[in-house]
């Protein structure tokens, strides 16, 4: 419920704070008075949008505060998912709007977007008045007043549940179609690369090794002339390098048989010389194998420009046209595989079609048969609230789509949704001879809320908004009507805070808390004000409505009997 309300600089309001109760709370006040800025502020909490000409003139921002006690699982499960802090009982709304234009919206304390902030509103509170924020008049909102109606809970799951199963399957089949497509059109190509690597079947590493040889025979002259120059010099002519190192491994002996220091310097010298002989050897043998070959150079130089012609075409690198070898079987096998996986894709999505189909035709019975049910109870409380000549009715279509997510009704293709095959609007003509009309292209706010009320009265234990506010809910009614809505107000309020504006002194009569709005001005400033009337300030108020501004002991004494008979109604009703 609304626990409380605070305004602070917007349009007339200076600063108010109203402690709303539980059950039927009435607003009353003169024409003019104020009272629709009070159902701005709250719609304001809403989310519902502002401008910088709502901020009272001369302040620098419009600041909203509401606080609720909050129950159902919903509100919360919405909390936890946006990782907004859950106060357990309490939900605290704050929305500021600076003269800019510029706002900021919290939600128990914590940044929120205005988005988010209208979705948890709709949550909070239903707003019924002149067209806005009413949540009834949406036509897709109708199908689920009906199945609460209708009881149809378990139905709806399993509905839920086999149109995702069918909607799933359907996306995978139209992934593996536009695949086959892509890959049919791509077919022809595919073999072709395929066709061209494979013969030249490179090989990992060979591009490396070709290289290596191909720079090799093209340096062959070089090679051996420069192995064998410097073979001859460590080893094979006069004054060798080895030569030099065996004289010197011979002084360096008689030197160490004298004085064992140059023992270390002996030694390492006969390793310097065999080093140099080893590669000696090696320098001769590598002169020995080297050979100009034009012919391997050039088969070379073939194989390494096939390679090169492939890299340009698939990456750039060996790797790459490797890599893309192997991308191009994989997808040549999948498009072999992908018509037998169509087709079994395609089986399981007509099965489930038919699962569905079955449970539809099922909801749709029902819904059917609770409609006419709930159209009746609607028009006979719609009587009981001064609209006995209004007839309501619950239209039903099933739609034909050539969309894929659909069902087989009797050889014709019906679009399906998660609710089902049924396309549920309100509708209602409110004189006999009149065509009937969605309930949003009723002209009356007094007539939209009477039908508001009607179905709030049938549906109380499927709504779970928890507090509902009718503003003018008596426009076009007379005293005995207006007590037939009070009282239906006061049945209501039994499970939902209510919170009515009304004009009517027998609406204003069933209040469990009553509010007057007020608009005081003095030679500077005008001000609204609302404050919660004692019980003689109540039937003092109720006199006034009865009355008019001129009070007398008959119209107080008519106040009284109004609300010790609305004590009483209330009692018998309850």
């Amino acid at each position: 419920m609304l626990r409380s309300l605070y305004v602070k600089d917007y349009v007339l309001i200076d600063e108010i704070k109203i402690d709303f109760g539980a059950g039927l709370n009435i607003i009353t006040g003169e024409t003019g008075a104020g009272k629709s800025i009070i159902v701005g502020a709250i719609s304001a909490i809403l989310g519902e949008p502002l401008n910088k000409e709502s901020i009272r003139t001369g302040a620098l921002k419009a600041i909203f505060e509401a606080h609720f006690d909050i129950k159902g699982a919903q509100i919360k499960n919405v909390l936890q998912q946006n990782d907004l802090d859950d106060y357990d009982t309490q939900l605290i709304i704050r929305r500021e709007l600076n003269a800019s234009g510029r706002g900021r919206c919290f939600i128990n304390d914590s940044p929120v977007s205005l988005a988010l902030l209208a979705e948890i509103g709709d949550l909070l509170v239903d707003l019924h008045g002149q067209h806005e924020h009413q949540l009834l008049l949406k036509s897709s909102r109708h199908i689920d007043y009906l199945d609460a109606f209708a009881d149809n809970s378990a139905l709806l799951k399993q509905i839920k549940q086999s149109h995702n199963t069918l909607k799933d399957i359907q996306n995978r089949l139209a992934t593996l179609r536009d695949r086959q497509q892509q890959a049919n059109q791509a077919r022809d190509l595919l073999k072709f690369q395929l066709n061209e690597i494979s013969a030249v079947d490179p090989q990992d590493g060979e591009e490396e090794a070709l290289l290596r040889e191909e720079k090799i025979l093209r340096n062959a002259e070089l090679l051996f002339e420069k192995a064998k120059a410097l073979g001859d010099r460590l080893y094979e002519r006069d004054g060798a390098v080895a030569e030099e190192l065996r004289t010197a491994e011979k002084v360096l002996a008689e030197l160490a048989a004298i004085d064992q220091d140059f023992e270390t310097s002996r030694r390492e010298c006969e390793s310097a010389r065999i080093i140099v002989e080893d590669i000696s050897i090696l320098l001769q043998k590598y002169a020995g194998s080297i050979s100009f070959d034009a012919e391997k150079l050039e088969r070379i130089r073939q194989r390494l420009s096939l390679l090169n012609g492939l890299k340009k075409k698939y990456g750039g690198s060996m790797e790459s046209v490797l890599n893309h070898k192997q991308a191009v079987e994989s997808e040549i096998g999948l498009l072999e595989n992908l018509q037998e996986s169509i087709a079994d894709l395609h089986a399981q999505l007509e099965r489930e079609r038919d699962v569905l189909a079955d449970l539809c035709q099922r909801a749709s019975a029902i819904r059917q048969k609770s409609g006419i049910d709930l159209a009746e109870k609607v028009t006979a409380e719609l009587a009981h609230l001064g609209m006995a000549k209004a007839e309501f009715r619950i239209a039903n279509e099933i739609r034909e789509t050539e969309q894929e997510l659909y069902v087989r009704i009797d050889g014709k293709n019906v679009a399906a949704t998660a609710k089902g095959i049924d396309h549920v609007e309100f509708i209602i003509r409110s004189n006999p001879g009149e065509d009937f009309k969605a309930m949003v292209n009723i002209a009356s706010g007094g007539e939209i809320s009477r039908i508001m009320l009607a179905l709030k009265t049938l549906l109380v234990e499927a709504d779970n908004v928890p507090v509902l506010i009718f503003d003018e809910i008596d426009a076009g009614i007379s005293g005995r009507i207006a007590q037939a809505v009070g009282v239906s107000l006061k049945r209501l309020a039994a499970s939902h805070q209510i919170i009515s504006i009304t004009h009517l002194p027998q609406i204003a009569s069933m209040a469990n808390d009553h509010y007057l709005v007020e608009k005081v001005a003095d030679e500077q400033r005008t001000q609204v004000r609302i404050k919660k009337l004692t019980a003689s300030e109540r039937q003092e108020q109720i006199a006034q409505l009865v009355g008019g501004e001129k009070v007398t002991e008959a119209h107080l004494k008519s106040a009284a009997d109004l609300i010790q008979q609305a004590a009483q109604l209330s009692k018998e009703k309850s």
